[in-house]
């Protein structure tokens, strides 16, 4: 699959299983799901096989405008590059303007996937990869139905009787925002466990993380040791929802 920084994609089935479980629990009636870090949909690619007999809506939003393209252009018939030279990378990555093109690449090439940091190709890495594009185009097919935004968190806070499932940077890491002309943006913690709280008021709210306060419990552990590039803090990704 598409290599992306922080991405859930070798524990996102485990994780999206949890998610209906503890659902099924709830006696919430669930109108829509919605991801508001979607990044690569690790997570989201493996929920509607678990509500199949719900008429959900989908919504799914991120920072990343190019990102986002990419899956509305995919949606709509587009398929990724499978090979990319050093000298496209860097005009994309040098490019102001979003684009699926950019978002696709910006992490399939990138060492690490972190949005277009170092080129795979300097690291002995190979520059054509088949299987990916045919992961995205798959995925995507997949979920056709969903609606995808560009921006914050935040931009959710209207949504009720959802399940939400957030991704966000991880506390006490070097994990950032990354946004489309690839700053690193710092990420308010404080801000968005306020948000959580309150938006699990009228929705079922989902939260991976290392560790989160005691008003909230865990209800999946990876017991694998989580490594991934950039972060200071490795440890067992958790999941959480508000007690």
């Amino acid at each position: 699959m598409t290599r992306y920084h922080g991405g859930k994609q070798r524990i996102g089935k485990e994780i999206a299983k949890v998610i209906s479980e503890k659902v099924k629990e709830t006696d919430r009636e669930i109108e829509g799901y919605c991801e508001p870090f979607a990044g690569m949909l690790g997570v989201y690619q493996h929920i509607p096989k678990y509500f199949e007999n719900r008429d959900l809506k989908y919504k799914a939003g991120d920072t990343n405008e190019s990102v986002i393209k990419m899956w509305q252009d995919v949606q709509q018939g587009w398929v990724p590059p499978n090979s990319c030279s050093e000298e496209n990378y860097n005009q994309l990555k040098n490019d102001i303007e979003s684009s699926a093109e950019k978002g696709f690449i910006g992490h399939q090439f990138s060492f690490g996937g972190i949005y277009f940091g170092k080129f795979v190709g300097n690291y002995g890495y190979s520059t054509t990869m088949k299987l990916p594009p045919k992961k995205v185009c798959k995925i995507a097919g997949e979920l056709i139905d969903v609606e995808f935004t560009v921006g914050s968190y935040t931009q959710f806070s209207n949504l009720e009787n959802y399940i939400i499932y957030c991704d966000p940077p991880y506390s006490k890491t070097e994990c950032r925002y990354y946004t489309e002309d690839n700053s690193r943006l710092k990420f308010n913690h404080e801000s968005f466990w306020e948000w959580v709280r309150e938006m699990s008021k009228t929705n079922v709210v989902f939260v991976s993380e290392y560790s989160a306060s005691e008003d909230f419990k865990c209800v999946y552990e990876n017991k694998k040791i989580s490594v991934s590039r950039g972060r200071k803090t490795m440890g067992s990704e958790k999941l959480f929802m508000k007690i």
